[in-house]
């Protein structure tokens, strides 16, 4: 009798596996952010831009990077303007068919000019969180919050986008 149970969950389990079959692949996208710093001595925000691309394993696991424009900061004495590449790893957690939910977790080289940075280069860690709602078959859109740390800077990224999976 367990074995029939556990034949018939294992059945039903594998009929489900192709709702997430068009949730894997490349895809590409770009969208507009917001930069904030919680520096007081500095502006505390600006607009910007990411653009990124990745490969969707299935709908919990996925690799990305992207190209991101930190934006300009300035005072009288500091001023930043900063780019940055990025490399990570999202987890996602589907909900239904068209939602995911995911958090990410990576590492970002910048490049900053400016006084505001310590360095004018560096390699420091990136996190975050975000939902991704497919609108048709393989067009979505995507909001998400990401903490980077420039230096001794922390910016805090907030990107509205849109992406397509091929």
């Amino acid at each position: 009798m367990p074995f029939r149970k556990f034949a018939f969950v294992s059945l039903l389990s594998l009929l489900a596996l192709p709702a997430f079959a068009d949730d894997k692949g490349f895809y590409l996208g770009a969208g507009v952010t917001s930069i904030e710093t919680d520096d007081s001595a500095l502006s505390d925000e600006d607009n910007s831009y990411k653009v990124y691309g990745g490969y969707r394993a299935n709908g919990y696991l996925a690799f990305e990077g992207a190209i991101v424009d930190l934006g300009k900061f300035k005072d009288d004495n500091l001023d930043f303007e900063g780019h940055s590449a990025q490399v990570a790893a999202h987890v996602g957690f589907p909900i239904g068919e068209r939602i995911r939910l995911f958090g990410s977790v990576g590492a970002h080289a910048w490049d900053a000019d400016g006084n505001a940075a310590d360095d004018d280069t560096g390699v420091d860690l990136t996190y975050g969180a975000g939902v991704e709602m497919d609108v048709l078959r393989n067009i979505g859109i995507r909001a998400e919050y990401e903490v980077l740390q420039v230096g001794n800077l922390d910016l805090n990224q907030t990107t509205a986008s849109a992406y397509i999976l091929f």
